[in-house]
């Protein structure tokens, strides 16, 4: 039997975000398991209703606690403007998918184009995805 379409969450438009610059990303501690906010850039894929983040290859403490909490289901909120939401965070594997989203924040960020052109970033940093997003 197919699944129920009425029990699948909508889908957020994730067009009206689009015009606010930095997110609001909270996370577990990896040692502490205690919430740990950070404010950084984030970027949009809203044709797979996902947003898009980095972290330097230096690998700051947010990314470290991403990474470490993946395996309990990678629950994470974001804050961007006025909208709180849930979602599943992942760090990416695969080295074409982790360029593809570094292109997104050098295509949406004039500070991270002259990073990328003076080699001081987004060259190796980890790339993350948050999907299966919700209004929290």
């Amino acid at each position: 039997m197919p699944d129920d379409p009425a029990a699948a969450p909508a889908r957020i438009d994730l067009s009206s975000l689009e015009r606010h610059w930095n997110c609001r990303l909270t996370v577990p501690g990896r040692k502490s398991g205690q919430p740990r906010s950070v404010t950084i850039w984030y970027a949009l894929d809203p044709a797979a209703g996902r947003v898009l983040l980095t972290g330097g290859a230096e690998r700051p403490q947010w990314c470290r606690n991403v990474a470490a909490h993946e395996a309990a289901g990678g629950a994470v909120t974001l804050q961007i403007g006025p909208v709180r939401l849930a979602g599943r965070a992942r760090v990416i594997d695969d080295p074409a998918e982790s360029e593809a989203i570094r292109q997104c924040f050098v295509r949406r960020y004039v500070g991270a184009r002259l990073a990328r052109w003076l080699g001081r970033g987004y060259v190796d940093s980890l790339a993350v995805v948050v999907d299966e997003l919700r209004r929290a």
